[in-house]
């Protein structure tokens, strides 16, 4: 089941960015637009790494959860100590992956925001 979730988590990320990418072509977008597209790749690939592998949080007092937002490892405190449940490694690696590029697709929001005003703002006009 969980290495379903990867899939499902990769394919609509993927699809977001190569659909953002498209769009901005056939709009001719300006360099300024191109500019920003890169800085959000940039930044949501970094903080993706960031989620990927040094996230941990708190899901009560005695369980952790590893990686973001598709987890890898899972903490429980037992007798005082943390004891790590991993997912297989080939799903945690696709996991790890596909949290990457999940998080550069959500990094892109902004642009695809600005990009559906312009479209509909366009839209508008041309009834007119």
């Amino acid at each position: 089941m969980g290495f379903f979730i990867v899939i499902v988590f990769l394919a609509l990320s993927s699809w977001t960015l190569i659909a953002l990418f498209r769009r901005l072509r056939r709009q001719r977008a300006t360099a300024g637009r191109w500019f920003a597209f890169g800085v959000l790749i940039a930044c949501g690939v970094a903080v993706g790494i960031w989620c990927s592998f040094y996230v941990e949080y708190h899901i009560g007092p005695r369980y952790r959860i590893g990686s973001f937002p598709i987890p890898t490892v899972f903490f429980h405190l037992e007798h005082g100590d943390w004891v790590d449940f991993p997912v297989p490694e080939f799903q945690a690696w696709a996991a790890f992956f596909t949290n990457v590029i999940t998080i550069t697709a959500l990094a892109t929001l902004p642009l695809w925001l600005v990009s559906w005003r312009q479209h509909r703002h366009e839209s508008t006009h041309d009834a007119a």
